[in-house]
């Protein structure tokens, strides 16, 4: 998306900003090749007007506290930045679950059952998630490995997301370092097969190019900072983490 935008010359942009000085989609666009491009326009303020949302709540999962753009006059409701900005349309099944306060329901339940349990009912869903995760790999983990993973996983949530701590977190998960090169990849990556005969590359998906993947992650953290902070939908949230991470592949 940025080297499409920049592709477009700032002066076509004036030009519609010009002729619409306070249309909120004429300021909206003003804002978006500016962000977008990090090239800035010789455009006027458009005088007091009212703020408008950059996206619109109402179609498109957004920051419920936004940043006031003053030279835009816009309120910078994405929830990431142009590192890494996952969007959510707002369909009505996932509408229907954000009303449904299943963090409310979830935290009252728990609130009515003993520690232990809880505790035992953690360590089950823990197993399970990653028996499934291996499964879903076509592995079957040693006990170690799986324990590992485990370990991993337990300590969702207790630090901040970012290149440092994702490394420490892999290195939990492969233990014996001794044949693997820990850290971002170095090299391109791709999730497939290959083909029996010529033994070529089938890819289901072509990985983030490897000179982008501390860009990319470092997106990701920001995204995860400002979906918090900025009271996104939760489960959207994760989800879109989880996806991002997926279709960056910063991991051999």
């Amino acid at each position: 998306v940025c080297r499409a935008v920049q592709a477009v010359a700032g002066e076509e942009i004036a030009a519609i900003v010009l002729g619409a000085p306070t249309g909120a989609f004429a300021r909206r666009l003003w804002f978006l090749y500016e962000w977008l491009t990090e090239r800035q326009l010789d455009l006027p303020d458009p005088g007091k007007v009212r703020l408008v949302p950059v996206l619109d709540p109402d179609q498109q999962y957004a920051l419920q506290r936004g940043e006031a753009s003053s030279r835009h006059k816009v309120l910078n409701n994405l929830p990431g930045t142009r590192a890494f900005c996952p969007l959510a349309r707002r369909t009505t099944a996932l509408a229907a679950f954000s009303g449904s306060a299943l963090g409310d329901q979830a935290r009252t339940a728990m609130g009515r059952v003993r520690a232990d349990l809880l505790a035992r009912a953690a360590a089950f869903l823990l197993l399970n998630d990653s028996k499934s995760s291996f499964a879903i790999e076509g592995e079957r983990p040693s006990g170690q490995r799986a324990a590992r993973w485990g370990q991993a996983i337990a300590q969702a949530g207790a630090r901040s997301l970012d290149v440092a701590e994702l490394n420490r977190l892999q290195a939990i998960v492969i233990g014996d370092a001794r044949f693997v090169r820990l850290g971002l990849r170095d090299e391109g990556g791709f999730v497939g097969v290959h083909d029996r005969d010529t033994n070529l590359p089938i890819p289901d998906h072509i990985s983030a190019r490897p000179q982008d993947l501390t860009s990319l992650i470092e997106g990701l953290a920001a995204f995860a900072d400002r979906a918090a902070q900025g009271d996104m939908d939760p489960v959207v949230a994760a989800a879109s983490l989880a996806f991002g991470f997926v279709y960056i592949h910063p991991y051999v």
